[in-house]
């Protein structure tokens, strides 16, 4: 596990502040907590109130009420809006699983980056995945460094397939889903230039000695990608011929590792690729 941890830390990079603010700022009883946080879905909820789905750096994924929100924009304005990396306070409520939000601070709008349908999808998919597969209220802070690195990617870069692809390969790594690249999970055989055999249901890579029917193929190149994708920044990987041809056999066995273990569709997929 200490070894992941390095690897990823070195691979998201340092510009994200590694503190975390999930820690209460009064003593009453009910404390008002401060975070930094990424909004991942926000809808109506009742006469004027929000419903906010929103990944915090140190305490996981919360899911919140913002009173009078639709109402009043002194408090939350443009900071409750899907895909904001905002600094929020709130209020822990006993007995209660929603949290009740008292502020919110926009820091920068990842929203902007909306301005092509491609594009959309694909920053959907990130709060469809991290929806999907973070739990509420269990810490996730290489998965928050992990999304705010994509999402600004995303918001740069001229295509989406790279940084897509990316988070992707590594959400299914921290969820332990992610066998061995470099060698057959059954006899232990370097796999080399061979191609690797993959299944969701198994969750192992094999050689063409060990393969079983029905089997994905996974090429050389794909597990070579995947390879540069786990020890460098993302910054530091070459997007030069990232297209969606490029990065489909391997989103497409990835894609499939997530729904097997999510035990439901992604509905972005279907959108996703029927557009692209």
């Amino acid at each position: 596990m200490a070894r992941l941890c390095g690897s990823l830390d070195r691979s998201l990079g340092c510009r994200v502040p590694a503190c975390d603010v999930g820690a209460p700022t009064t003593k009453h009883a009910m404390p008002l907590v401060e975070s930094e946080a990424v909004v991942l879905r926000s809808s109506n909820f009742g006469e004027a109130d929000k419903l906010v789905n929103f990944l915090t750096r140190g305490l996981g994924r919360l899911r919140g009420v913002a009173p009078n929100a639709r109402r009043s924009r002194r408090r939350f304005g443009a900071a409750l809006e899907p895909l904001s990396y905002v600094r929020v306070w709130f209020f822990e409520r006993e007995h209660h699983h929603l949290v009740r939000l008292s502020e919110s601070e926009l820091i920068e709008a990842f929203y902007d980056a909306r301005g092509q349908y491609e594009r959309s999808l694909a920053l959907n998919q990130i709060a469809e995945l991290a929806d999907l597969m973070l739990p509420e209220r269990e810490p996730a802070e290489r998965a928050f460094r992990l999304v705010l690195v994509t999402l600004a990617a995303l918001k740069r870069a001229e295509s989406v397939w790279l940084p897509l692809t990316y988070f992707q390969l590594w959400m299914v790594r921290l969820a332990g889903w992610l066998p061995a690249l470099e060698e057959c999970s059954r006899c232990r055989r370097p796999l080399g230039e061979e191609k690797a055999y993959v299944s969701p249901a198994t969750g192992r890579f094999l050689c063409g000695r060990c393969r079983q029917p029905g089997m994905r193929v996974l090429s050389p190149s794909s597990r070579a990608a995947a390879a540069a994708m786990l020890a460098l920044p993302l910054e530091k990987l070459d997007p030069a011929g990232w297209d969606r041809r490029r990065a489909a056999e391997l989103q497409a066995y990835l894609l499939d590792v997530i729904e097997y273990h999510g035990e439901r569709k992604l509905v972005t997929r279907e959108l996703l690729y029927e557009k692209a």
